[in-house]
C-alpha cells in the first residue's frame, strides 16, 4: 500500500511539472530563436563596421604615402 501512495504522489508531482514544461516549450524556443537573430544581426553590424574601419584606414595609409 505504502509503495502504491508513494507512486501516487510522485504522479501527482510529475504531471503538474511535465504540463509547465509543454508549455513553457514554445516560449522557450522563442526566446532562443530571438536570442539567435539578435546575435546574428549584431554579429553583421560589426561585420560592416570593421570593413568601414578598414578601409577607412587603409585610405589614411594611402593618403600618408603620397
Amino acid at each position: 500500500m505504502r509503495l502504491a501512495l508513494w507512486f501516487l504522489v510522485g504522479l501527482a508531482m510529475l504531471v503538474p511539472a511535465l504540463l509547465v514544461a509543454i508549455a513553457l516549450g514554445p516560449v522557450t524556443v522563442g526566446i532562443l530563436c530571438a536570442v539567435g537573430f539578435g546575435l546574428l544581426v549584431f554579429a553583421i553590424a560589426n561585420l560592416f563596421v570593421a570593413i568601414g574601419v578598414g578601409l577607412e584606414r587603409a585610405g589614411s595609409r594611402l593618403a600618408r604615402h603620397r
